[in-house]
């Protein structure tokens, strides 16, 4: 990879200016800065990015919920926190962050926060780049053996408390506790399914209606009239999956 193409996240000019001067005697970086969320969010939809720095606190749109649009993206870029709030570091990484800067870092600890990030890139470029094998079922351990769902068959998946619960278009619902939801996203085809929420991906081609909800969110029924919630850090994801304007 010859430049990688990193988003800098900062509503405050002193520390984007710092974060300028420090990235650029990091080599081979392409810089490009956001000021607010909600032009953050338009830039990671419009193109691909390899490595995106993200503040926490900002008005509008905050990075916990960039960090969640940006990890429901077909080739998602290496997330890098860059704040001085220490008590959202355990969601940053849940979320799968690959550092956590707090403020105010060294140019050197920024070094191996790039550094880290552009492994974990080129690791999720790697392995998307790796043929898939031909699995078309999901296997759910049982006390004797396991249980095989074809992927076709499932609508939707739900996880609470860390449980997953696997609903099929029969109307089963198959509980385990085997995998994180993260693990069976990475395992099913994309598309059809689709991350619409930290708790919930769906089969999209079993939705039937899309109906606007509060605060930016979205009732999606299944055909079997089940109803999923997304939130709106992946509303705008589903609409441009599914072919809605906003």
């Amino acid at each position: 990879m010859s430049l990688w193409r990193v988003l800098v996240v900062e509503d405050e000019e002193p520390a984007r200016r710092l974060l300028r001067r420090y990235l650029s005697q990091i080599p081979d970086l392409d810089l490009t800065e956001a000021s607010d969320g909600e032009t953050a969010l338009q830039a990671l939809q419009e193109q691909e990015w390899d490595i995106v720095l993200l503040d926490i606190e900002m008005p509008g749109v905050d990075g916990v919920s960039l960090m969640h649009f940006a990890s429901s993206l077909p080739r998602p870029p290496a997330i890098v926190f860059t704040t001085a709030y220490s008590e959202h570091a355990v969601k940053a990484f849940e979320g799968g962050a690959a550092d956590y800067l707090l403020k105010p870092f060294s140019l050197d600890r920024l070094r191996q926060a790039i550094a880290r990030a552009q492994r974990k890139r080129q690791a999720a470029l790697s392995a998307a780049a790796t043929p898939k094998t031909s699995l078309s079922k999901l296997p759910i351990p049982q006390k004797e053996g396991h249980l095989l769902i074809a992927f076709e068959d499932i609508v939707g998946i739900r996880i609470e408390d860390r449980t997953l619960y696997i609903e099929t278009r029969s109307g089963e619902i198959h509980t385990t506790r085997a995998y994180t939801l993260q693990q069976v996203e990475e395992k099913l085809p994309h598309p059809p399914f689709l991350r619409i929420g930290r708790d919930a991906l769906i089969n999209t081609d079993a939705v039937q209606e899309v109906l606007s909800w509060f605060a930016g969110r979205y009732k999606v029924v299944l055909h079997n009239g089940s109803v999923y919630m997304c939130s709106r850090d992946f509303a705008p994801t589903l609409l441009r999956t599914l072919g809605l304007k906003e």
